[in-house]
């Protein structure tokens, strides 16, 4: 009788720690679902389009599963002027102030148009929304044409290649006026994906009337953008277009 009470009470101890082991199983899963979820990141300016020379404030509400994050590792704002390229770029940290909102208070010292990118850690996970705002009352009235927006511009990158990670590609674009090849422009292409830590800036240059090409070597296989950045400063036009390409191994 002795030895059945014994086997009886170990069954009972074995069922418990299971049973502790499941729900501690469940909880480590719940954690790391949740660890695993990439944080969004919403950048609200105070008014655009921004004065110049004027205090004002740059907000980023940062969320992850739904829920507010108070305890970022870091929140940064870089910021530059789309003219001046991302080589004059500036970085300023900003401050928890309440409820997953960090703040910055920043200053524009000229009229243009900008690019605000929102360097974002939560735990092992970064993320780096980019936003373009108007700065000046004369930002959004100086011609400045986003893309395919205006109607009058067609631009096509090549992307019928294969482009393979770790060997060189040509990037090539064809980009037309009116009808008309664009020639003797300012072009660039900005790359950016979520293996690089910074955009990358490549000058291209015009092989055939509105035919740009450069070189450029993709370190990793994945998704990349490539906005292509195409302007002419004496005419006050400066226009912009993404695309998306996959890189193989």
């Amino acid at each position: 009788m002795k030895k059945v009470f014994l086997f009886i009470l170990l069954l009972l101890v074995v069922s418990a720690c299971s049973a502790n082991n499941d729900e501690q199983d469940s909880s480590s899963a719940e954690e790391n679902n949740k660890a695993a979820e990439v944080p969004e990141v919403q950048v609200k300016f105070e008014h655009e389009p921004i004065p110049v020379n004027e205090e004002t404030t740059i907000q980023a509400s940062v969320t992850q599963g739904g829920e507010p994050v108070p305890d970022a590792e870091y929140v940064e704002f870089e910021i530059w002027n789309s003219q001046d390229g991302q080589d004059s770029s500036e970085t300023f940290e900003a401050k928890h102030t309440e409820s997953g909102v960090y703040t910055i208070s920043h200053s524009f010292a000229k009229e243009g148009t900008y690019q605000v990118i929102a360097h974002t850690q939560v735990d092992d996970l970064h993320t780096m929304p980019q936003n373009e705002v108007a700065v000046g009352q004369q930002a959004d009235a100086s011609g400045h044409e986003h893309g395919d927006d205006s109607g009058k511009f067609m631009v096509h990158l090549m992307t019928e290649q294969t482009f393979k990670a770790g060997e060189a590609s040509t990037l090539t674009t064809h980009i037309n006026h009116m009808e008309e090849p664009f020639s003797e422009a300012l072009v660039r292409y900005e790359i950016n994906s979520d293996q690089m830590e910074k955009h990358m800036y490549i000058d291209a240059e015009e092989k055939e009337p509105g035919e740009y090409t450069a070189n450029y070597t993709f370190p990793e296989s994945g998704s990349y953008t490539i906005n292509i950045h195409y302007e002419k400063p004496a005419e006050e036009i400066h226009a912009h277009q993404k695309e998306y390409i996959e890189v193989v191994q």
